[in-house]
């Protein structure tokens, strides 16, 4: 029966007879749709986790690592798990590595006994829990407080903000103190790039400002404050930001984000979420105060707060989103934080925010009921929570739409949740990526909102590509070499785990509109995945972000139905429309997947959509070897190619495709045809 297929597609056309030709495969595409509501754009989001692995911070503009001169507990054992290392692991061995990980402590400058920086923890400090006092008892000669790799660009000049007090005597108004406020060559501090100097009268915590210009130097550099023998400087609160920063954020991260497209991120978590206060997050950023990240260790300085994140978000045309803390923290708190970013300035939050700067609401839509509270809530008890939590921050904005979690340890009773808090949530998180698993979401989803008249979703707001490893040579998704020779992480790196995130993100866009959006994990610096890397000189679109790049501006509104006439292991396609159903589509959209190292000849049997005439766009992301990555040193391994076609019949499109790649294939129906 196969041989007969083979000889009728000859004769048809669609399989030509050629000698040495590249491996085939047909299939035919029908216009009924796989779900009828349309799939939405916002299954392409990213999720951004404060406290960890230096995410925001490397989003972030701002130049000085601990710039309040607190004690920064040590990396988590949580944080060595999820890596699968050791404590005594070098991370700086890693393929991911790279110079925006590293960070460099506050030292004294010379080494010299008479040379003494104190914290004295709870001591004369502006915020936080303790300052940096330093003081020069040398006969001569200048002593600094100081902090090396410092990334500077040629023009861009920097602003330094922080409180100083002079903190000599106690009658230290007698004795005002000459501080030096400079950049230098790294390691180099008498080589000066520019020097400012302010007088600090007293010993009362005032703040002071200069702006430091590198000139054309461009590279890591030294930053130092510096006070004469017999002098004594208390430093709090600093900052460094250049210029050129967009409301605080890198440049370069606009641009690149921008350039994906992330249509909804998520904030602040994540675990780190389940601990956070959004009172240290707003107001003047230089007196915000600084917190442990519980979960993971180090410190979280609170510079990026809830306002600058909305900020971004506007900013590169991406929907905010806010994870809620349930755990340690209350429902009016989070309510409180729903004005704040919603409410009027005749409501007592908003006209906080008005007095923070900002007059008008922020206008956050979607809100989760925090993050795997399973931690501490049973599932009945989370949902009663859930009610409880509702309640409160509808009674102050009934347009926002809540997320409640429903995965892991809570997945086996989501029917009973939802007949708990079905009436007060309007969307379920499930981190399932199995089309089998969150089709069994949606259908207890749909079951309950036929009974209730309600209209709840399905969302996934963390997750990673499936790694399905297995023992096919033939097929990336099971490349066999990984495990044994890569880590996990060294996995998430590479294009094999790219175009794993592809099928995933093909797999949410089949799932419909009752599938309303998706986060994958993380944005930036994750030590593995994410979309791209922030290094102190430079950022990148990783593999996993090249692939976004490619998909996250997709026109589809519904996948269609398709026939395999004649497939290929490892060749995967999934087609879709634009337009409506009772006409032809404007645009046929292909999605192809090619987890092979040869050039498959690609073909589409579109007899049943009678579109006419049409032109063909091709874009495609690929690589020359499923374990490339793009990095630091070769920040475009991955590669992107284009191409474009007319055909006076649309009867059939032949295409070859890239080995080892990704592409999208627009059949596009000329206007008045």
């Amino acid at each position: 029966m196969r041989r007969l297929l083979l000889l009728l597609l000859l004769q048809a056309g669609f399989l030509p007879m050629l000698h040495g030709q590249a491996p085939q495969a047909l299939f035919k595409i029908h216009p009924q749709p796989e779900n009828q509501k349309p799939s939405s754009p916002l299954i392409f989001g990213n999720f951004i986790e404060l406290g960890f692995a230096r995410q925001i911070e490397m989003l972030w503009a701002e130049k000085l690592y601990n710039a309040s001169f607190e004690e920064v507990p040590p990396i988590s054992e949580n944080v060595y798990g999820w890596l699968g290392k050791g404590r005594d692991a070098d991370f700086s061995r890693e393929k991911w590595w790279h110079n925006g990980y590293e960070v460099k402590d506050w030292y004294a400058w010379p080494k010299d006994p008479k040379v003494i920086i104190g914290k004295n923890r709870y001591w004369n400090f502006h915020h936080g829990l303790q300052a940096a006092v330093l003081e020069n008892r040398q006969p001569s000669g200048e002593a600094c407080l100081a902090q090396d790799m410092i990334r500077l660009d040629a023009g861009v000049k920097c602003l330094f903000r922080g409180y100083l007090s002079n903190n000599s005597t106690a009658d230290s108004r007698k004795n005002p103190v000459t501080v030096k406020v400079g950049i230098y060559r790294e390691g180099s501090l008498d080589k000066p790039l520019d020097v400012k100097e302010i007088i600090v009268p007293d010993g009362i915590f005032r703040e002071y400002s200069v702006v430091l210009d590198p000139g054309m130097f461009s590279g890591l550099a030294t930053f130092a404050v510096s006070v004469g023998q017999g002098k004594t400087l208390a430093a709090d609160g600093f900052s460094l930001m250049p210029v050129n920063s967009l409301k605080g954020w890198r440049p370069e991260v606009v641009e690149a984000l921008k350039k994906i497209h992330v249509p909804i991120i998520r904030y602040p978590g994540g675990c780190f979420a389940s601990f956070y206060d959004w009172r240290e997050g707003v107001g003047p950023r230089l007196d915000r105060q600084p917190v442990v990240s519980e979960y993971w260790g180090g410190i979280e300085e609170n510079q990026a707060g809830t306002v600058e994140f909305v900020e971004l978000c506007r900013m590169v045309d991406a929907e905010p989103f806010l994870c809620v803390n349930m755990l340690t923290g209350t429902a009016d708190r989070a309510a409180q934080w729903v004005e704040y970013c919603n409410g009027g300035v005749e409501t007592p939050m908003g006209m906080l925010r008005k007095q923070h700067g900002y007059p008008d609401p922020l206008g956050v839509k979607y809100w989760e009921l925090d993050n795997e509270t399973y931690r501490r809530f049973g599932w009945e008890e989370y949902a009663r929570k859930c009610v409880e939590y509702a309640k409160a921050m509808k009674a102050v904005d009934p347009r926002i739409r809540l997320v409640m979690i429903g995965y892991w340890r809570f997945n086996d009773h989501l029917a009973e949740m939802l007949e708990i808090a079905g009436n007060y949530i309007d969307v379920i998180t499930d981190r399932a990526t199995g089309e089998k698993e969150l089709g069994k979401d949606l259908n207890i989803i749909r079951e309950y909102n036929r009974k209730n008249g309600t209209a709840i979703t399905l969302c996934n707001t963390e997750w990673l590509a499936p790694l399905d490893f297995g023992n096919s040579g033939v097929d990336a998704l099971n490349f066999p070499a990984a495990l044994s020779k890569m880590s996990l992480q060294e996995h998430e790196i590479s294009w094999n785990y790219a175009m794993k995130t592809a099928r995933q993100l093909l797999l949410f866009q089949k799932l419909g509109g009752d599938f309303e959006f998706a986060n994958f994990n993380n944005l930036a610096n994750t030590w593995g995945q994410n979309i791209i890397e922030c290094t102190r000189d430079t950022v990148f679109i990783s593999a996993a972000g090249k692939v976004f790049e490619l998909m996250s501006r997709s026109p589809v509104s519904q996948v269609l139905r398709t026939d395999t006439l004649a497939g290929l292991p490892g060749l995967f396609i999934q087609p879709g429309m634009t337009g409506n159903l009772t006409t032809a589509p404007d645009t046929l959209v292909v999605y192809s997947l090619n987890y092979r190292s040869d050039r498959p000849t690609l073909m589409l049997d579109l007899t049943s959509l009678k579109m006419g005439p049409v032109r063909v766009v091709t874009r495609a992301v690929h690589a020359a070897d499923p374990l490339v990555y793009n990095s630091f040193g070769a920040p475009n391994e991955v590669k992107t190619s284009s191409g474009n076609f007319s055909l006076k019949k649309s009867g059939k499109v032949t295409i070859r495709i890239e080995p080892w790649s990704v592409t999208e294939i627009n059949i596009i129906r000329p206007v008045g045809l």
